[in-house]
């Protein structure tokens, strides 16, 4: 099934190479959780980082679903 991976900020860094933007469609199998989406792309699953899916803040472990968005950035921030 197909999810969108939106990594901001110092997190786009992470992304393959010649990736354009920051969202990238990723393939997952059914049952594959929040944390299985993001760990292969190195982001780190402590609180350094704020990992939200479709906008709400879930458990590492909650499962996504065919089109969910699941976006990741740094939680050490200015602004």
């Amino acid at each position: 099934m197909k999810i969108r991976l939106k990594l901001i900020a110092s997190y786009r860094e992470h992304l393959p190479p010649g990736t354009e933007g920051s969202v990238i469609e990723v393939e997952v199998p059914p049952g594959a959780t929040v944390a299985e989406v993001v760990t292969p792309f190195g982001i780190p699953l402590d609180d350094s980082s704020v990992i939200v899916l479709n906008g709400l803040t879930v458990p590492l472990d909650a499962p996504v679903l065919e089109g969910d968005t699941v976006a990741a950035f740094s939680a050490i921030a200015g602004g």
